[in-house]
């Protein structure tokens, strides 16, 4: 990410020169193995299980309110949406055994970051 933003500074110091078409190339061309799609993908996979308990449990009021707040299950459901639009998005990419692009794989890993740091640790009870 970083990477991105400082190529993004350089490409608007240098418009209208030939760097700015190196600068781009660099930053569209990083790219991701296919084994590590599949790892982020399956980590998805269970960050997404535990999504959708949390919710099934706020639902069915076995969790207490302050552990189902809106602004949380917003950010929950925001981040499963992107992150299997991410994981959708990469599984090309697993089948034919090409890299992927870094960006979208990035997307799916900060939705696994976002599910991590939202959902409640094991074990909160009513």
């Amino acid at each position: 990410m970083k990477r991105l933003i400082l190529i993004a500074g350089l490409a608007l110091a240098l418009s209208g020169c030939a760097n700015l078409q190196t600068a781009w190339q660099v930053a569209t061309s990083v790219s991701v193995s296919p084994t590590q799609i599949v790892v982020a993908g399956n980590s998805f996979d269970a960050a997404e299980a535990s999504a959708a308990q949390y919710l099934g449990a706020c639902k069915g009021a076995a969790l207490p309110a302050s552990a189902c707040t809106l602004p949380i299950r917003r950010k929950i459901v925001a981040a499963v949406r992107a992150g299997r639009a991410a994981r959708n998005a990469l599984e090309p990419y697993v089948t034919t055994g090409a890299a992927g692009p870094a960006t979208i794989y990035n997307t799916l890993l900060n939705s696994i970051g976002i599910l991590q740091s939202n959902l409640p640790i094991s074990g909160a009870k009513p």
